[in-house]
């Protein structure tokens, strides 16, 4: 695994090009494993991200190793010490997996071919986010150069992901659009952008209220992700919750911790629903509040900018899709109108009328 300083700065050139042209996640993440096993001269790569609930790691790409090894069971992170201690910040870097008893899979591994680990955590804005692995099948003590080579590659291939993220959310907000445009049916609508909501942002779930024609309470008109036990857990009265009242007012509601928020209403219901942290954005009409659009993690988390922009554009995508809806429907009732004056001013007994 000799690396001179050249060969690598080769190396990471041409893989940091390669990522710039990924065009989508699936192909970031493997031109992202494949480079890193080319540059290090290792036998295989791979990487895992948490699932949202912070679970597990999946896997969602390798270059290197065999689809038999690849199935070989979940990673738990309860039950699995060094990931654990590299989704804290750590670099765990394993001479020998046979002997290494805190190592999860050491006969899947020793039948794959592999013997050396390194496993480094992939973090956005310090966040952990999964874990890059490299794998040698010869037994190695990895040094501080090649340790700095793949928190290196961790780091680019970070920002890569978050690049696909992006492009992801920009692409979904394409896809509504377009589907507001194609569509007069609102109802098919909202259900796409809570449901957008959540899974392009990775989160358990998202909800969509409106008003009543009093302005007294939210009544659910999309979900995406929820149980039918928690959606009726009863009404929410405006006049008795503060974080609505907040985000009715105009403004975005980050709630990074549902325990450590007191204004939080139906505290049972969310805890048993398993959410932890709830984004709250405005639904605005001619800057009118009309209802808001929530996404809720099952993890605490604190929403970053770039998350609260995307919710509150997508939010503006169901403003345009309400007051399509409502045009369309106006539009109708004045064709019912003159309908029915056409009716009043001819004598359909007689003759029609000349329209």
């Amino acid at each position: 695994m000799e690396c001179s300083e050249t060969r690598y700065i080769s190396k990471l050139c041409e893989l940091c090009g390669d990522l710039i042209a990924a065009e989508d996640l699936q192909q970031t993440l493997q031109v992202l494993t494949k480079g890193c096993t080319g540059s290090l001269k290792v036998k295989a790569c791979s990487i895992r991200l948490l699932d949202e609930k912070g679970e597990r790691l999946e896997m969602r790409a390798a270059h290197g190793l065999s689809q038999e090894y690849l199935k070989k069971g979940p990673v738990e992170i309860e039950k699995n010490p060094l990931d654990q201690k590299v989704l804290g910040g750590e670099i765990v870097s394993i001479a020998d997996v046979t002997k290494e008893p805190l190592f999860q899979y050491p006969e899947e591994a020793q039948k794959e071919g592999i013997c050396s680990l390194l496993s480094v955590p992939l973090k956005m804005r310090e966040k952990p986010v999964g874990v890059l692995r490299i794998y040698t099948s010869q037994p190695h003590q990895f040094k501080k150069s090649e340790v700095a080579i793949a928190n290196t590659l961790a780091l680019e291939g970070a920002i890569a992901i978050e690049k696909a993220r992006l492009q992801q959310r920009m692409q979904t907000l394409m896809e509504i659009a377009k589907s507001i445009n194609s569509t007069l049916n609102l109802s098919e609508v909202l259900d796409l952008i809570v449901k957008s909501a959540a899974r392009t942002m990775g989160y358990k779930a998202a909800s969509l209220r409106l008003l009543n024609r009093e302005g007294e309470t939210l009544k659910i008109r999309a979900t995406y992700g929820l149980s039918t036990k928690y959606l009726e857990k009863g009404p929410v009265r405006v006049s008795e919750s503060p974080l609505d009242q907040e985000c009715l007012a105009g403004k975005p509601v980050n709630i990074a911790d549902v325990d450590a928020e007191p204004r939080v209403g139906y505290r049972e219901e969310i805890k048993r629903e398993g959410i932890s942290a709830v984004l709250y954005v405005p639904l605005l009409v001619k800057n009118k509040a009309i209802g808001l659009l929530r996404v809720y993690s099952s993890l605490p988390h604190r929403f970053t900018p770039d998350e609260v922009d995307f919710l509150s554009a997508l939010a503006n995508q169901v403003a345009t899709a309400i007051e399509n809806a409502r045009l369309f429907e106006q539009i109708k009732r004045d064709h019912e109108d003159l309908t029915q004056n056409v009716w009043k001013w001819y004598d359909w007994g007689s003759r029609p009328p000349k329209l």
